[in-house]
């Protein structure tokens, strides 16, 4: 409980949304009712694992909960970016990538819409690590960083 306490506000936020995001993602998201007259109903559906959308948000979060976790276990994991670089990215894609499935999928069910609310959920998570970081200036100043350091590589002879 100490290092989950050590862990932050943003992050302790994003590992919660996510392990819930990602159980949530295995329930019916969509489904389909039909009354079949005098035989009763019938009734079918997808997880939101049924496409490439929810294939590669469920990936980013499987992705985002180890993250967390690795951190939580005290693995130290040597990545070029800081944490608020990969929080702010994986929970951009996660919450993205939930909206778009949502306005695309048709009969989305009680599942679906808390999945998004999960997803935002780890989107202010990642803000309250941005923030305590230094806020989106000190973010952009770190990947401006990258990214000309990464030209000058790329052009060096």
């Amino acid at each position: 409980m100490e290092r989950f306490n050590a862990l932050g506000r943003g992050m302790q936020i994003m590992l919660v949304a996510g392990v819930l995001l990602l159980i949530d993602s295995f329930l019916r998201w969509q489904e389909v009712e039909v009354d079949l007259g005098p035989l009763g109903e019938a009734s079918g559906g997808v997880s939101a694992w049924d496409d490439i959308g929810g294939i590669l948000m469920g990936v980013a979060t499987i992705a985002l909960v180890a993250w967390i976790a690795a951190r939580l276990a005290g693995v130290d994991v040597p990545l070029p970016v800081s944490s608020a670089v990969i929080a702010a990215g994986l929970a951009a894609i996660i919450l993205v990538l939930a909206v778009v499935k949502n306005l695309e999928d048709d009969y989305s069910t009680i599942w679906a819409w808390i999945g998004m609310a999960l997803a935002i959920a780890i989107a202010v998570g990642a803000w309250l690590v941005v923030q305590g970081a230094g806020g989106v200036d000190a973010l952009k100043t770190e990947v401006t960083g990258m990214t000309s350091s990464g030209a000058a590589v790329a052009t060096a002879p």
